[in-house]
């Protein structure tokens, strides 16, 4: 298997399961806000991950 195919799998799992995906992040989101704060900041960061990945929000 080369690095294509396992980068189209990894890309095609992130856009069958984006839902899990996006909560997974929220989850870690509020986790890094609750323990070092700067809500705002984490939250945009968490946005702008699940906008970059595939099928994201």
């Amino acid at each position: 298997m080369n690095f294509d195919e396992i980068r189209n799998k990894a890309s095609e799992l992130l856009e069958d399961n984006h839902e899990t995906v996006d909560a997974g992040i929220d989850r870690a989101a509020e986790f890094v806000a609750g323990r070092f704060g700067h809500e705002d900041q984490v939250k945009s960061v968490a946005e702008q991950a699940k906008d970059f990945l595939p099928g994201g929000a």
